[in-house]
């Protein structure tokens, strides 16, 4: 799994690529403290070459979202292919995220 974080202003864009499953998510625990001290802002995930997603992973974002929301940001996630939609649907995290196109 690879990770980018670019902040503009309020605005934080993490793009994820790779397969985002238990192995991705212990590595990713430095980057959920990185992205929480900007939790205040808008995260904008960008999931266009996200390959996968397993239960870790679901998990990760919804304590990005909790921490977001504890400091009054917002997530968003963008470009979620159409098998990782699935999992979010099946899931209900559509109802928790708000997913753009």
């Amino acid at each position: 799994m690879k990770v980018n974080i670019q902040q503009n202003g309020n605005d934080v864009a993490v793009t994820l690529q790779g397969e985002f499953d238990t192995v991705a998510t212990t590595q990713l625990n430095d980057v959920l403290n990185r992205i929480t001290d900007l939790a205040s802002q808008h995260l904008t995930i960008d999931c266009k070459d996200m390959e996968y997603i397993s239960s870790s992973g679901l998990r990760f974002f919804m304590q990005l979202k909790k921490n977001s929301e504890q400091y009054g940001g917002t997530v968003t996630i963008t470009n979620l292919n159409e098998d990782v939609k699935e999992i979010f649907r099946l899931s209900g995290f559509h109802h928790i995220f708000n997913l753009d196109k």
